[in-house]
């Protein structure tokens, strides 16, 4: 049996997992959950910079693929990183986000005043401005059409 496990700050990781869940046909758990079966896995988290969100807290023998919720579909360090980063050796899947500044600690806050400033210096484009805006204000990428290579993938084994 595969399950569906996932880690979420602000809702668009969960949405994305519980999506993706109700269509396979698999159950759907918090990484925090208690009682998670001890099943093969597809696992969903956000970046905090290069690092999945909540991935250590995996036991990574069973997992199939992972789902990388984050504003860009190439982040500025880049895929490679991410996996090195997370000692991930199976498919990593690209999603689009969003934020809800309302639910982001100071801390949080804080990083994304740097980094918008930061971006601002570099100067903004047509994918840096709305990541900009996201970032300062929150704002939404969500698109479940992200989900179908991790269904193609799932449905080909």
């Amino acid at each position: 049996m595969t399950v569906v496990i996932y880690c979420s700050r602000t809702g668009s990781t969960k949405k994305y997992a519980e999506t993706f869940a109700k269509n396979m046909g698999y159950e759907c758990f918090s990484v925090y959950d208690k009682n998670i079966p001890d099943d093969q896995f597809i696992y969903f988290g956000w970046l905090n910079g290069p690092r999945v969100s909540g991935f250590n807290n995996v036991d990574r023998s069973k997992l199939l693929a992972v789902g990388a919720v984050s504003l860009s579909k190439i982040p500025s360090f880049g895929w490679n990183k991410v996996k090195d980063q997370n000692k991930i050796t199976v498919p990593i899947y690209p999603l689009l986000g969003w934020i809800d500044r309302s639910k982001l600690n100071i801390g949080q806050k804080i990083f994304f005043v740097f980094l918008c400033a930061f971006m601002k210096m570099r100067g903004l484009d047509d994918v840096t401005g709305p990541q900009f805006d996201a970032m300062m204000n929150g704002g939404s990428f969500y698109d479940e059409s992200g989900l179908e290579d991790i269904y193609t993938f799932c449905r080909s084994r």
